[in-house]
């Protein structure tokens, strides 16, 4: 599939008169079975009648019905009049999108093999449960939709990602200044809640199209919240990076996303979906499922420590009293691990054990409380638990810091979020460029 640049262009703007007509009611498509006439001859009927050209490329009435089916089956909803006559405009948004998309991939030379769409698949299988490709091809075809459906919608997805990771990675860089300033962030938010997040989005880069991105995204909540599953409509839905992930943004702390997202997304509590929100680039929606505090424990410092062991002779309160002062005058000139080590050498009824990276908070309760304020160096008094007595030198203490993301980690979020940016743009000018004529 080559890219032929058209001799004349409309854009999508011109056409979304067009699309919003289709979500009144102009088109309701017919189950293929209902038409009166011979069923073979309709189906073929269906297969060559025109929905949409897009550069050339044919998107047939049979296609876009058959897309229909497939996104209502894994969204759990009823394919009715009203809602074919609501999906239909969305549906039809993203087919002409995964064109787009594969003829950009096609030109620069990037092909999708029958491998990687037969592995997508697997995984679609996986997290429904189901044990193999095979068998989500016979449910769906049980339920009136034609699998090859399935290899249509992953094709596009994979043709995408691979062009933009070819073509497009090249122009995004991180800086190690970028990468130290989102550490910093993410520590200081590091006792703040955070939240599980899931997202669809959807562009707007033509102002023309404002009212009808806004409506198709208000219906996509009013769908999800009468019982449609997210992941689902952001998967056939979303134009962002997560679509193929259902929208999974993972754990979100306060601050992370653009700031008309980070202050709806707190007052989202588990459960709660939020209205279309406006941005710079489009309209989004976001889905709470989870909320968690990492913070910092600090009984999660870590020690190394040097034990010395004195055992009294006899049970003379006397004589442990004795004792016990001799260790505690001692104490504070006791230099670190080195020191107790000459101590108890120099005492000769002592014996001295060492232990590295020691969780302050697995210690016994008398000795965590001894030890929790001593730096490296310093050396507790003694600890008397009625038998043997006991004096710790801390050798090396690492504090506990909160649960934050690996340098690599926090590079390739940004990457990606850099890169989902350069994606849309490119998207964008494809649509701005191409002949599109939409025919229902």
């Amino acid at each position: 599939m080559t890219f032929q640049p058209p001799r004349r262009f409309r854009t999508l703007a011109v056409v979304a008169a067009g699309l919003v007509a289709l979500g009144g009611g102009a088109f309701a498509p017919d189950p293929l079975g209902a038409d009166p006439r011979d069923g073979r001859a309709a189906a073929q009927e269906n297969v060559l009648r025109i929905a949409a050209v897009v550069n050339g490329d044919v998107i047939s009435i049979y296609d876009l019905t058959n897309r229909l089916s497939l996104v209502a089956l894994s969204s759990g909803l009823e394919l009715d009049q009203e809602t074919q006559q609501r999906l239909l405009p969305q549906v039809m948004r993203s087919m002409i999108d995964e064109k787009l998309q594969l003829q950009a991939a096609a030109e620069n030379g990037v092909r999708v093999t029958d491998r990687e769409i037969e592995q997508q698949i697997e995984q679609l299988a996986q997290r429904n449960n189901m044990q193999s490709p095979d068998q989500l091809r016979a449910f769906v075809a049980q339920r009136g939709v034609n699998p090859t459906a399935l290899r249509q919608q992953i094709e596009p997805q994979i043709a995408w990602a691979k062009y933009v990771q070819r073509r497009l990675r090249r122009d995004v860089r991180i800086g190690e200044d970028e990468i130290d300033e989102e550490l910093a962030r993410l520590a200081a938010v590091a006792d703040q809640p955070q939240h599980r997040v899931y997202e669809i989005f959807l562009s707007v880069d033509n102002p023309d199209r404002e009212q009808d991105v806004r409506q198709n995204a208000e219906r996509l909540v009013s769908q999800i919240r009468n019982g449609a599953d997210f992941s689902s409509i952001a998967r056939s839905f979303s134009q962002s990076s997560t679509a193929p992930a259902g929208g999974d943004l993972g754990w979100v702390a306060a601050g992370q996303l653009e700031p008309q997202l980070d202050e709806v997304l707190q007052q989202l509590r588990p459960g709660m979906i939020s209205r279309p929100i406006r941005t710079v680039a489009g309209y989004y929606i976001l889905y709470v499922t989870d909320e968690r505090i990492e913070g910092v424990d600090p009984l999660d410092a870590t020690i190394d420590l040097a034990q010395m062991t004195v055992r009294p002779d006899g049970d003379d309160p006397a004589a442990r009293d004795l004792v016990r002062r001799d260790l505690d005058q001692r104490a504070g000139s006791i230099a670190g691990c080195d020191g107790l080590q000459r101590y108890s050498d120099e005492r000769g009824d002592a014996s001295i054990a060492r232990a590295d990276g020691v969780r302050l908070g697995d210690l016994p309760e008398a000795v965590r409380e001894a030890v929790a304020p001593l730096q490296t160096g310093q050396t507790s008094r003694a600890i008397d638990r009625g038998g043997p007595m006991v004096m710790i030198s801390i050798c090396a203490r690492e504090e506990a810091t909160a649960n934050l993301p690996s340098r690599d980690e926090v590079a390739n979020r940004l990457l990606s979020e850099r890169l989902d940016l350069r994606a849309r743009r490119e998207l964008r000018d494809l649509r701005r460029a191409a002949y599109v004529d939409v025919r229902l």
